[in-house]
């Protein structure tokens, strides 16, 4: 028996049935991949899921993205309490990007800028093994550069409280006593000065030049006589190491001790005794001293005188006759 024959207008209304049905299938495609776009999850990437257990959320809740060197790799799914004493906080992360996370490694949570809003960080470890999808990654808490300004808002206040009093009293020191012109003219003056220096500096380059050469040049010198120096330096030490070693304790103390001795024995001629002492403090010896001295001087001016009267010289075995034989030779 024969096959009916379709109808061409039920043929025609299944088509678009089934085009219809394709194009609701693709509308929910492309929605579900627009909404995961939106919310930062590439559908076609290997997903991998970390659970993170935290003390404190610091910030930390649904779509927060997750860093790897300032690199989004991937975000927060869900955050939820599994106790509240002691307080602990799960956080499901979504992980877009494939990558083997060393099991020593850790996340941190982190401000993201100055504006707010946290991140978590991930610090990378060195282990050779690696996390597994579903395990736990240990979390801490990196401070803020704006964490702690709340214990110090007295101080801050303070601080802005004196900066305003200053400038008050700037203000008062600025429009009292002309004090605005004169800090225009010592602004003038530091003008000036700096234009008389530059006008040095033009004057003098060659010479400042010259200066710059030289000072290379001692530079280079002591440079290449830094081995002599080295030398110098090192018998400078083995010399002081010598004296150190000295028996210079011994000197001081001997010099010390001939000091009292000579102090000692000045005193004792100064009180007169001993012999040294006796001819110090006696006027009368020192007096027959002073004649005995005296009656030498004497002698000597007679002998240079008077010379023939104590010296009596025979040349050639002939005798000068004295005055007296000649007084007789006469008669």
């Amino acid at each position: 028996m024969d096959k009916k024959s379709k109808n061409p207008q039920d043929v025609k209304d299944s088509k678009k049935k089934i085009r219809v049905a394709i194009l609701c299938i693709c509308a929910i495609v492309v929605f579900y991949i627009g909404c995961n776009f939106l919310k930062g999850i590439n559908v076609f990437h290997k997903k991998t899921y970390y659970y993170c257990l935290m003390d404190n959320a610091t910030g930390v809740q649904q779509n927060t993205q997750v860093w790897l060197s300032g690199y989004k790799v991937g975000m927060v799914q869900s955050v939820e309490m599994l106790s509240a004493n002691p307080p602990r906080i799960c956080a499901h992360i979504l992980f877009n990007e494939n990558f083997d996370l060393p099991d020593d490694s850790r996340l941190e949570v982190m401000a993201n800028g100055l504006l707010g809003g946290n991140v978590l960080n991930i610090v990378m470890g060195t282990s050779k093994s690696s996390f597994r999808d579903g395990d736990t990654i240990p979390c801490s808490v990196k401070p803020g550069m704006l964490d702690g300004i709340a214990d110090m808002k007295d101080q801050i206040a303070s601080v802005v409280a004196s900066v305003d009093t200053i400038g008050m009293e700037l203000k008062d020191v600025l429009h009292k006593d002309g004090g605005g012109e004169n800090l225009k003219a010592t602004l003038e003056n530091i003008e000036a000065a700096t234009h008389n220096l530059n006008d040095i500096l033009a004057d003098n380059k060659g010479k400042v030049n010259s200066l710059v050469t030289s000072l290379d040049r001692f530079g280079k010198t002591l440079d290449e006589a830094s081995p002599q120096l080295t030398q110098v330096l090192d018998n400078f030490d083995k010399i002081s190491d010598t004296l150190a070693k000295a028996e210079i304790a011994e000197v001081i103390a001997n010099a010390n001790q001939t000091i009292v001795e000579v102090k000692e024995m000045v005193a004792k001629v100064n009180r007169g005794e001993g012999t040294i002492g006796n001819l110090m403090s006696e006027e009368t010896v020192v007096n027959k001293v002073e004649e005995t001295i005296q009656s030498l001087k004497d002698l000597v001016v007679d002998i240079k005188a008077n010379p023939k009267r104590y010296i009596n010289v025979t040349i050639f075995g002939k005798k000068e006759k004295t005055d007296k034989e000649k007084k007789n030779q006469g008669k």
